[in-house]
């Protein structure tokens, strides 16, 4: 009698755990559905800003959100998987739960890489929204009969009107103190968180003990995931006073990248 696929020798595991049609797919429908989420992030950003900003400041202000969105992205590719029990199936053939989402945490993390490449790499794209602190004091002067503030962009004449300063926010951007590799650690950060809410949601998903129904709320997943949030905001708004060094607010999130690796070692 034949033997099932995937229970028979090493060359048939290794063929099981090879990358599939199945694993493409739920890669690029993990990678799409982060990608919308992003989309309309960046539009609700342009939609509520105050108007006349360039694409590297609408970009600095929706890109801090890449991880969420690559948290969606993974939660959109597996949870079909998980409603019509494929990964049932899949299992039964052999397959870890690590084997079973390393698609979807691909394409979910991907976003983010790409949005913290664009980070990295490119200076139109401001950071400032990363340190909010990083703006000081009232920048309003008074010059010329008018006020001016060009922090903000904006002056107000002798009407009472306000209006933008014609020419590049330069002055903008001088004002905004980003401390001294402010630009490496929110790029480190957007990769690093992104990879971690994936992995995370992934695992209550589909992982090793994942929660079913009935079993109550996942109260330490949601702390892994709440904590490191608010510790890399309190380290980023510390670096832009200058009590830390920029690179420290991606040290919550690397701390969770290896907790959630870990967490797929535990027997299935």
């Amino acid at each position: 009698m034949a033997k099932p696929p995937g229970l028979g020798g090493a060359n048939e595991g290794a063929r099981v755990f090879s990358v599939t049609r199945w694993d493409v797919l739920v890669l690029l429908r993990a990678a799409a559905v982060a990608s919308v989420a992003l989309g309309i992030a960046w539009l609700v950003t342009a939609v509520t800003d105050e108007g006349g900003l360039s694409w590297g400041e609408r970009a600095g202000r929706a890109l801090p959100v890449t991880p969420l969105c690559s948290a969606v992205g993974v939660w959109g590719a597996l949870a079909p998987v998980r409603a019509r029990g494929e990964a049932l199936a899949l299992g039964a053939l052999g397959r870890s739960p690590g084997q079973l989402v390393a698609a979807a945490v691909a394409g979910g993390a991907l976003i983010s890489v790409v949005a913290a490449l664009a980070v990295g790499t490119m200076r139109s794209v401001d950071v400032a929204g990363f340190f909010p602190t990083a703006a000081h004091a009232n920048a309003w002067h008074w010059r010329d009969g008018e006020f001016v503030n060009p922090a903000e962009g904006l002056r107000v004449g002798a009407d009472g009107v306000p209006a933008r300063i014609a020419g590049p926010r330069e002055a903008s951007r001088e004002l905004t103190a980003i401390p001294p590799g402010g630009r490496a650690a929110a790029a480190t950060t957007t990769a690093l968180s992104g990879a971690a809410l994936a992995m995370l949601v992934a695992h209550l998903l589909l992982g090793p003990g994942a929660p079913s129904e009935g079993r109550g709320v996942p109260w330490g997943m949601i702390a892994a995931a709440i904590a490191p949030i608010a510790t890399n905001v309190g380290l980023f708004q510390a670096a832009a006073v200058r009590l830390v060094p920029a690179m420290t607010g991606a040290l919550p999130w690397l701390a969770v990248v290896v907790f959630a690796v870990r967490l797929y070692r535990v027997p299935s």
